[in-house]
């Protein structure tokens, strides 16, 4: 991919939605991004990996999965290309373990942006990554918020067994 549509493809992602209209903003945004290959049956990270890149799916399919206390593995969501997707933002703003692990069930295009870079980029312009952060930060609230919504359903399923199993 040419720069150019590196960044016209990027204008598609709600990843860079509040600076899409800014071509100047777009470029430096392209010039941080490494383009990767990743063959099928390859995983990009794996659950536990140090990490602190984002990856922006530009073309192919990958599988979201999470594995259980016994290492089993199981499948969250397939994500593809077409749906404008990224993941991995976490380890821009805390470069910990992954969460989960990421499959390649077709071959796909990767742009990755490093922590390092994004910092950088971040530290020179502050107006190209607050935006970004921004929504980053949205998307790891709305995650919160299922996860305790999802306690409070798995609580109330608890309390109603114990509860029916003591009648």
């Amino acid at each position: 991919m040419t720069k150019e549509e590196i960044i016209r493809r990027l204008k598609d992602f709600s990843l860079f939605a509040d600076i899409a209209i800014d071509d100047g903003k777009m470029e430096k945004i392209a010039d941080i991004l490494e383009p990767r290959h990743i063959k099928s049956g390859e995983y990009i990270f794996q659950q536990g990996d140090h990490g602190e890149e984002l990856f922006i799916l530009t073309s192919g399919v990958v599988r979201v999965c999470k594995k259980t206390k016994t290492a089993e593995e199981y499948t969250i969501v397939d994500l593809k290309s077409e749906w404008n997707v990224f993941f991995g933002e976490i380890a821009l703003m805390d470069n910990d373990e992954r969460s989960a692990s990421i499959l390649v069930l077709e071959d796909c295009d990767v742009l990755v942006m490093g922590k390092e870079k994004f910092d950088t980029l971040g530290d020179q312009h502050p107006e190209i990554c607050l935006p970004i952060t921004r929504v980053i930060i949205k998307r790891i609230c709305k995650n919160l918020r299922n996860v305790n919504n999802d306690v409070i359903l798995l609580f109330d399923a608890l309390v109603g067994e114990i509860q029916s199993t003591q009648l």
